[in-house]
């Protein structure tokens, strides 16, 4: 190990310290304690491949039982903070079970052939899937999505953390597979993978200090709509009024909802407006973050009338 590692790793240390100490203090809730937890994951990697550790040390096992776990809270963050429907994780629990597991087996009992492979390198392929599946549900609902800061988030996300914790985790398994390590006895790849996580982290500091009441409404948990579906907040002025008497004239009396693929940008040509427009009075006065559930409300209604009202079969109401 050479000073450059140590100076590198060691800088990298220090952003997710502080990241971990920023989230815990000023967002006391589930998204800051998870940010927090894959603050030390990450900081348990980075020194794990720093540091000359003795193999099979309780250190070494610690560090490692860590740093595996860094993608999969990674992968929870993207799921509490891009997915605004309850979900369920009972299949990403089972999938880290069978991480450990993997690795456990590897470790107790070597196996020949491609028990081995599977072995040796099935936990890593599904420490992948965690950032793959995390950046898909980033991209996925970017089109839906009604909160202007979380948009941008999801771009600096997929650009940023989610492909460095990918370009780590391939890293790794190729470095297993090649005979002589990337390695090759002076660390460039320790440097490389510390400095790519600076970098984000310190990017991602530096942003959450400037805009903190946009990172604020990204963590915030969604508000849950009025239980008068069409029921808004106050509107600034009368401009807003207006626009927002349009999408609801749109919604209930034209039943635009019936449309099969409405998107946010059909709406907005609909009634005449620019796309943004409607998106952020769609989220700041009738109090939604996703355009799918403000659709869907009227559908859900819909079917509940249609229900009540006929003798159609729950399929053909659908």
């Amino acid at each position: 190990m050479d000073a450059a590692t140590i100076i590198v790793s060691s800088m990298a240390i220090s952003q997710f310290v502080f990241m971990a100490i920023h989230f815990l203090i000023h967002y006391r809730n589930t998204i800051g304690k998870l940010v927090g937890a894959f603050s030390l994951c990450t900081i348990a990697y980075l020194l794990n491949e720093s540091l000359n550790l003795q193999a099979g040390s309780w250190t070494d096992i610690v560090l490692d039982i860590l740093a595996t776990l860094a993608p999969f809270f990674l992968w929870l963050i993207a799921s509490l903070l891009f997915v605004d429907e309850k979900k369920q994780h009972g299949i990403a629990w089972l999938a880290i079970a069978a991480c450990f597991a993997l690795d456990f087996t590897g470790s107790v009992i070597p196996a020949p052939g491609l028990a081995a492979l599977l072995v040796n390198y099935g936990s890593q392929l599904i420490l992948l899937g965690f950032p793959l599946h995390a950046i898909y549900l980033a991209v996925r609902g970017y089109g839906f999505d009604l909160l202007e800061e979380r948009r941008k988030f999801r771009i600096a996300f997929v650009t940023g953390l989610g492909t460095v914790v990918i370009f780590i985790v391939t890293c790794d398994i190729l470095n297993d597979l090649l005979e002589e390590g990337l390695a090759g006895g002076v660390d460039p790849y320790v440097i490389l993978a510390s400095f790519s996580l600076f970098a984000v982290a310190l990017a991602f500091n530096l942003g959450a200090i400037g805009t903190s009441d946009g990172a604020l409404k990204i963590v915030t948990p969604n508000p849950a709509p009025s239980p008068a579906a069409d029921s808004v907040a106050e509107a600034t002025d009368s401009a807003d009024q207006a626009l927002i008497t349009a999408i609801e004239r749109a919604m209930q009396d034209q039943h635009l909802y019936r449309e099969p693929g409405l998107t946010i940008a059909d709406l907005a040509g609909h009634i005449g407006v620019l796309e943004y427009k409607a998106r952020q009075t769609i989220n700041k006065s009738m109090r939604y973050k996703n355009f799918n559930q403000f659709l869907n409300n009227y559908r859900i209604r819909e079917a509940c009338r249609l229900i009540r009202s006929t003798r159609f079969p729950v399929s053909r109401i659908a």
